[in-house]
């Protein structure tokens, strides 16, 4: 009785570990990606500091959960940690001197609200595409194609309307939406269950279409500026 308790309690620890340990490692990469210039501040950029990066590592870590619960949570902690490193790294006084706390303590309550919030949804649709019956996961999975690649198509779609598009936020935003689409597909395609791929598609498509419109909102609140 004792070893499996033992057992169990070791299972958490390791499942609530990884998680901590990507969210701690994504808010220090994002940090970095404040302080370089060049190709290094492009390639950390989109692996730490991009809407896709994040949404991606969240999902990534609610995939494995047995629990639609334990996802949610996995997808939570991976934000809320990543958020909090990130903010801490900028506190005045420490390797960000001289800054204002006002700002910076309002945006990180902003991202706070939005790292429970997109993790949550984000853990569900993690487990649903693994877990849950054939039509349920093929919208679940085209939801998290529109979440994962929709601040890379609003990108695109911001230049091109304003008929003035820089090479690099082009090719940044394409490249993010291409790899939040793949990450959506791959995620649907490895299940070892049935698969409604036209339903997939006709979901990814009307949610690629939703996650522009509110990665546009989401950036357009003049506290992210920070």
């Amino acid at each position: 009785m004792l070893q499996s308790n033992s057992g169990a309690s070791a299972r958490q620890r390791i499942g609530i570990g990884w998680p901590l340990t990507a969210g701690v490692a994504l808010g220090i990469a994002s940090f970095c990606a404040d302080l370089v210039d060049g190709t290094l501040r492009t390639v950390l950029q989109f692996v730490a500091s991009t809407g896709f990066a994040w949404g991606c590592a969240a999902f990534v870590a609610a995939s494995p959960a047995r629990t639609r619960r334990g996802a949610a949570a996995a997808a939570v902690i991976v934000l809320c940690t990543a958020t909090g490193c990130y903010y801490w790294l900028n506190l005045p006084g420490g390797l960000r001197p001289g800054g204002e706390s006002g700002p910076l303590f309002r945006a990180f309550a902003y991202w706070m609200l939005l790292s429970i919030t997109g993790g949550t949804v984000l853990g569900a649709l993690a487990h649903a595409v693994r877990a849950d019956g054939a039509r349920r996961a093929a919208v679940a999975a085209g939801l998290t194609s529109g979440l994962l690649a929709g601040a890379g198509i609003a990108i695109v779609t911001t230049l091109l309307v304003t008929g003035d598009p820089a090479r690099g936020e082009l090719g940044q935003g394409t490249l993010q939406a291409a790899a939040g689409i793949a990450v959506a597909t791959w995620s649907f395609a490895r299940r070892r269950s049935p698969r409604a791929w036209m339903v997939y598609v006709g979901a990814a498509l009307a949610a690629g279409t939703a996650g522009a419109l509110a990665w546009s909102a989401i950036e357009s609140v003049p506290i992210i500026g920070f």
